[in-house]
């Protein structure tokens, strides 16, 4: 009878980048850094309102729904109201070849907006939020270059999204008023 040996062999850098991924990990965690997951808005049923384009809503609708938010077509049936003033999405030339070529571009994304409450008490004054991303230009491959643009201005809207939905966490939750039949104890 034959004997089989099996033979685990772990290379130094796997050691070590398990062990470092491990403390990084340890490290960020302790300094208050996360996964993203889960953001917890005070509001349970949101209007969305104002200028924006289908690829932003598709956005939010998607992250509003991954958090259980209800998103309502009535400002009577919002807890809060979130009113998109604008969006732009640009590119400003960055630099120029001794040709007097464009070799680079600066890929703006930005959105206006501001919060208010379905009384139009304002909890968010108007605010935005402003992301670039520089891009090399190359002559030669302008579809390549297109492309890139397209998944530039992508990522960046998400990020926006989330950047939004963390600023719009952060709104405390107005109390709720009472009548003052609820106000007082009730006698026994």
């Amino acid at each position: 009878m034959k004997k089989t040996t099996i033979s685990y062999s772990f290379g130094r850098r796997q050691l070590l980048g398990g062990g470092l991924s491990i403390l990084a990990m340890s490290v960020l965690s302790a300094c208050g850094w996360r996964l993203r997951g889960k953001i917890d808005l005070p509001y349970k049923s949101l209007l969305i309102s104002g200028n924006l384009t289908q690829e932003l809503r598709d956005d939010l609708d998607m992250l509003l729904r991954v958090n259980d938010i209800q998103i309502v077509k009535n400002v009577k049936d919002a807890e809060l109201v979130l009113e998109i003033i604008s969006e732009q999405n640009a590119r400003q030339i960055l630099s120029y070849n001794g040709a007097g070529q464009i070799t680079a571009y600066r890929i703006i994304s930005r959105i206006v907006f501001r919060a208010f409450d379905p009384n139009g008490i304002e909890l968010m004054p108007e605010s935005d939020i402003y992301l670039t991303r520089d891009i090399d230009f190359n002559q030669s491959n302008v579809q390549a270059f297109d492309q890139q643009v397209a998944e530039f201005v992508k990522t960046m809207r998400i990020d926006i999204v989330s950047q939004l939905m963390r600023r719009l966490a952060s709104i405390k939750k107005l109390p709720t008023k009472q009548t003052p039949s609820e106000s007082q104890p009730k006698s026994r």
